[in-house]
């Protein structure tokens, strides 16, 4: 069984490219119920005209995950809630004010919507009728300077709404930058997020963005955050909060098996995709390049698993 050592919730943040079903699987029978992840971006459109296969490529049949959806049309949006709400796997769903993505800018969503309060409000307003869990990830501005009105303005919203739970990435997004670039120009900026978090006592507010040490941590801890949202440090070293000592994960490769048998009756199941959450528990570890290389020539799931059964991977 696994231990928790210290009081804190992780939440596995949506990446576009990472965070698909083999990868979020895989977090969560290491972690379980510690770590609640969330889906790769879904555009509403997309399960508006193609439900069926949307929903049954991006979630297993026994999914955990929350969905992040995308929209910039109220008329969309509602319709896309009204298909969620017939889907049982699903139990939360979170939408995207963060991503500064160009192809997201282009079709006015995530960040982008930002730059219009009065349709992000009528969005909000069809997303809360979703009958299970709601929330917002948002960021803490827009554009490079710091701007506590527009924060502040949107936390409010959020509030009046209803919407209480928000996963606010720690730094600005700026719309002419890329998406890489957006991780690292804008700076960091924790202090104005606690100040969130003064300000709005009644919300649930998550820090996203460098969660990823000790001293990060034990500084949010201090100051009684003890829920983080965790993406690019979880997708180089998956292990990365046992070797932090904040998790103690025992018996690593019954987990990972259990991982992979889940996906028997998957019906979209690519090997290659497979292999690449796998990458993610090895990174760090001895010989790390010879089991990469091991396999790279296995092309089906049976292999897989008797390679992982009698080689010693994980201690």
């Amino acid at each position: 069984m696994n231990k928790r050592i210290f009081s804190m919730n992780y939440y596995l943040a949506p990446m576009m490219g990472y965070t698909d079903c083999y990868f979020r699987s895989l977090i969560e029978n290491i972690y379980g119920n510690r770590v609640l992840t969330f889906s790769e971006m879904i555009v509403d459109k997309a399960i508006i005209h193609n439900e069926i296969k949307t929903i049954s490529k991006h979630f297993l049949e026994k999914n955990k995950s929350a969905i992040q959806i995308a929209g910039s049309d109220p008329q969309e949006i509602k319709r896309t809630i009204n298909i969620l709400n017939q889907i049982d796997i699903i139990k939360h769903v979170n939408f995207n004010l963060g991503c500064p993505s160009s192809r997201v800018q282009e079709n006015m969503l995530g960040l982008a919507l930002t730059q219009n309060y009065d349709l992000v409000k009528k969005c909000l307003f069809e997303l809360i009728n979703y009958k299970h869990e709601v929330s917002v990830k948002c960021r803490l501005g827009l554009g490079m300077n710091e701007d506590k009105n527009y924060i502040f303005s949107y936390l409010n919203l959020f509030k009046d709404i209803g919407i209480k739970k928000v996963f606010i990435h720690c730094r600005n997004g700026v719309l002419n930058l890329d998406t890489k670039k957006n991780r690292t120009i804008p700076q960091i900026n924790y202090e104005l997020f606690l100040e969130c978090s003064k300000k709005f006592p009644e919300m649930e507010l998550i820090p996203n963005g460098e969660v990823n040490n000790l001293d990060t941590f034990n500084s949010f801890k201090s100051k009684n955050i003890n829920k983080y949202m965790i993406g690019r440090q979880f997708a180089k070293d998956a292990l990365f909060l046992e070797k932090l000592k904040l998790e103690k994960i025992n018996d690593k490769t019954s987990l990972v098996l259990d991982s992979i048998k889940e996906l028997d009756n998957y019906k979209y199941l690519n090997i290659n995709l497979l292999k690449k959450s796998l990458f993610t528990l090895i990174n760090n570890i001895s010989n790390s390049k010879g089991i990469k290389k091991d396999f790279s020539i296995i092309d089906n799931t049976k292999d897989l698993l008797n390679y992982i059964e009698r080689k010693i991977i994980w201690t």
